[in-house]
């Protein structure tokens, strides 16, 4: 029996209700590894924007816990794979898909978008607006420019959004497990090569950005779109209760992020143009698996899953919420390191967790539900002149 088979009877190890996820269609282990990839990008942050230290026996949370983006990424492919292939029979699925893709998206970038432009001038009391920049933002159009991005963090927005332009033309001509294998051997190929080579031009430009656009770029990342693809091929053609899916996928996700966090196992392959990313999507990959056919509850629980249905808010706010609480942040972590030592840094944490949890809450209430049921209101009208002439052809 395959994994789709069996899909929503292991798919509800808890009660949580989603808002915008249909319960025959919710996976709470994906909707938890979001959450779990939000707070890791939060606290990787909070390490190098309110530069305070986290303890010695958790240092891998400023080396690596920045990879939550590329977990992302993922999952984000694995989900468009479950929420989409199946309307694949509708006359207008592609219409239907960038109308939910965008209204999904683009209304929260568009407000913080919007917020970083009006701050600097409310601050400074001059108008300064790069047309360019704005032009290639408001189409999501910047994962191509190196440094266009005007929200802070939202170069991940930049690459999801050309994903998702491509998509559709993959579904329909990747349509198995060995053609989405194909598709992901060729797409770490060249991620590896776009990275070596812009790497090399950064070395010629490093005096001019502070970033190295070898990590930033579209190129550079869509092999992990593809790992979530191939992943959702496994969990939907091998049986659900095979060894593989079972024991040996979870086995090999739990071994790949122990070595890459606890070892140095990964430094002699990410000095090679960051080639250590490619294990940690495979090791990616091989969670998303495990957790969408067989969820945990350390996954699947109340809490990640309220935090990953908000991770969109929480994704884009949490380096204004870090920067502007910068000052406090450090104030706490000195008073309270005489205490605590290192660890006070999971006390800032929580300090910064609190606000963060709050404006989230707000701008998925005032702004991701209503623009997404915009998005399925719009979808709707456009199913029922459809439906009309179905019915007046039947009659």
């Amino acid at each position: 029996m395959a994994a789709a088979d069996k899909l929503p009877e292991n798919s509800a190890p808890n009660a949580f209700r989603s808002a915008i996820i249909p319960a025959g269609r919710l996976l709470p282990g994906i909707l938890g590894l979001r959450g779990i990839a939000a707070l890791a990008v939060v606290l990787f942050h909070l390490v190098h924007l309110a530069s305070i230290s986290a303890p010695g026996p958790f240092t891998f949370i400023a080396a690596d816990f920045g990879k939550g983006v590329h977990l992302f990424f993922v999952l984000s492919a694995f989900s468009l794979m479950h929420s989409t292939e199946h309307t694949m029979s509708r006359p207008r699925w592609a219409d239907e898909y960038f109308v939910k893709r965008f209204f999904r998206i683009a209304p929260l970038y568009y407000c913080l978008m919007a917020g970083m432009i009006l701050w600097p001038a409310v601050k400074s009391g001059a108008w300064s607006v790069d047309f360019q920049a704005l032009l290639l933002n408001l189409t999501f159009t910047f994962g191509f420019a190196p440094w266009k991005g005007i929200v802070w963090a939202g170069w991940s927005v930049g690459v999801e959004m050309l994903f998702y332009a491509i998509f559709p033309v993959l579904l329909m001509t990747v349509r198995t497990r060995i053609g989405t294998m194909v598709l992901l051997a060729i797409s770490i190929l060249v991620a590896y090569a776009a990275r070596a080579a812009l790497d090399i031009h950064y070395e010629h430009t490093v005096s001019l950005y502070r970033y190295n656009w070898a990590y930033f770029s579209f190129a550079a990342n869509l092999c992990f779109f593809a790992m979530g693809m191939y992943a959702f091929r496994v969990a939907h053609t091998i049986d659900i209760n095979s060894a593989a899916i079972r024991w040996y996928i979870p086995a090999a996700a739990v071994a790949l992020i122990a070595v890459l966090l606890l070892t140095d196992v990964g430094r002699p392959l990410k000095l090679l143009w960051e080639a250590d990313r490619i294990v940690w999507g495979l090791a990616f990959a091989a969670l998303s698996v495990w957790q969408s056919t067989w969820p945990s509850r350390w996954s699947a629980n109340r809490v990640f899953e309220y935090i990953g249905e908000r991770s969109y808010s929480i994704y884009l706010l949490h380096p204004v919420v870090i920067v502007l609480l910068k000052s406090p942040i450090q104030s706490a972590y000195a008073m309270l390191t005489p205490h605590l030592g290192a660890y006070a840094f999971f006390a800032c944490a929580g300090l910064t967790l609190l606000p963060l949890l709050i404006l989230s809450e707000v701008t998925y209430r005032l702004v991701e539900l209503p623009s997404i049921r915009l998005g399925q209101r719009i979808n709707a009208g456009k199913r029922q002149p459809m439906s009309d002439v179905a019915s007046r052809a039947t009659e």
